[in-house]
């Protein structure tokens, strides 16, 4: 029960990771820096998903939908780390979209085939 409960810790963190990572480098390079944060999304997610299945999911993608949503808030100085602009709202959807993109992947395609012949 203590191991269960520190894989969900360890894809929340992980979720936490990557809405920091993803927030703060979304604008390096552009246009590659939201790919590449994307790119990150991906490969977290099918971490989680091939981890914990959808329960990793729902953990991963609720830590890093907390942690954005945070992110995305107007600091007390007026300043913004997740502008409302092309790349802040690429950054918001391509997450998401990332997470949902997983979720529709097949799962013998992430786990194989579970009969052995």
């Amino acid at each position: 029960m203590i191991r269960s409960a520190l894989g969900y810790l360890v894809l929340a963190i992980v979720g936490l990771v990557a809405a920091l990572v993803g927030a703060s480098a979304y604008r390096a390079i552009p246009p590659f820096g939201i790919a590449l944060c994307i790119l990150l999304m991906l490969v977290a997610t099918v971490f989680a998903r091939t981890w914990k299945e959808w329960s990793g999911i729902a953990v991963f993608g609720g830590a890093w939908a907390v942690v954005t949503y945070i992110l995305s808030l107007e600091g007390p100085g007026g300043s913004l780390l997740i502008a409302t602009d092309g790349y802040g709202y690429g950054w918001l959807i391509g997450g998401s979209l990332a997470i949902i993109v997983v979720c529709l992947i097949p799962r013998r395609v992430l786990f194989g085939r579970n009969d052995v012949t």
